[in-house]
C-alpha cells in the first residue's frame, strides 16, 4: 500500500518585490489624501503588500521619504523653460510655485511647520533671485525681494485654504469686523468692502503679484 502523502503546508515567500517608484507614487496618493500626518511606514506597507522592513530597504524613514515625494513635484518646477525676459521670468516662477501648492495642501501644512522644499524648488528660489540681480539689484536686494513675493504667495495660499473650511457662502471674519466697526472709522475698507471676497481668489493673487513685481522691478 502506498504511503499515503502529508499535505503540504503553504509557503511563506518573500513579499512582492516593490521599487523606489511604487513607494513614492503610493506616499504620494496617501499624502495627497490625508495629509503627512497620516502617512507611516506601516500603512504604507500595507497598501503595498509589503512589509515595512522592505520600504526600509528603499528609504531610510518616513521624513526621507516625505523628501522623496517633494523632490517629484520640484523636479518638474526646476525643468520650466524661463523666459529672458526677468519680469515675465519672476511671474512665470511665482505663478508656477503657486499653482502647484494650490493644488497640494499638505506641501503647505509641511512648510509651515518647517519641513523643505525639493531640490527644484531651490533652483526656482535661485533663478528668482538672478532675474532681481539681472535687473540691476545687489544680492541682498534680490533675497529680500524673493523672500516678500514668496511670503505674499504663502499668505495666499493660506487664505484659500482656509476659505474651503468654512461653509459656503460665509463671509471673512475680517468682513463682518470691517462691518461692525463701520465706514466712519474705516473709510477706506467700507469702500472696498464688497471686493473683499470670502478669501482670496486665484486671479486676486495674480493681481496682487502684479502689483507687487510691478513696484519692486521698477523702484530704484
Amino acid at each position: 500500500m502506498a504511503e499515503k502523502m502529508e499535505p503540504r503546508s503553504p509557503r511563506l515567500g518573500r513579499p512582492p518585490t516593490i521599487t523606489s517608484e511604487q513607494i513614492v507614487d503610493e506616499a504620494k496618493r496617501q499624502l495627497q489624501s490625508g495629509g503627512a500626518d497620516a502617512l507611516s511606514m506601516r500603512a504604507l506597507a500595507k497598501s503595498l503588500g509589503t512589509t515595512p522592513m522592505a520600504l526600509y530597504r528603499h528609504v531610510g524613514d518616513k521624513e526621507q521619504l516625505i523628501s522623496a515625494v517633494l523632490d517629484v513635484y520640484s523636479q518638474d518646477l526646476g525643468a520650466l523653460v524661463l523666459p529672458q525676459d526677468q519680469v515675465e521670468r519672476l511671474r512665470m516662477i511665482f505663478t508656477a510655485i503657486f499653482e502647484t501648492l494650490a493644488s497640494e495642501r499638505w506641501i503647505i501644512e509641511l512648510l509651515q511647520r518647517g519641513g523643505r522644499g525639493g531640490g527644484g524648488a531651490v533652483v526656482l528660489v535661485d533663478r528668482a533671485m538672478a532675474a532681481c540681480v539681472e535687473l540691476g539689484m545687489s544680492p541682498r536686494r534680490a533675497l529680500l525681494v524673493y523672500r516678500a513675493l514668496w511670503n505674499y504667495t504663502l499668505g495666499a495660499l493660506l487664505n484659500i485654504y482656509d476659505t474651503t473650511t468654512r461653509p459656503e457662502g460665509s463671509v471673512s471674519p475680517l468682513a463682518v469686523k470691517i462691518r461692525e466697526i463701520g465706514p466712519e472709522k474705516l473709510p477706506v475698507l467700507s469702500e472696498v468692502l464688497e471686493d473683499w471676497p470670502g478669501g482670496t481668489t486665484t486671479e486676486s493673487y495674480l493681481e496682487g503679484l502684479e502689483v507687487l513685481i510691478s513696484g519692486y522691478t521698477n523702484s530704484d
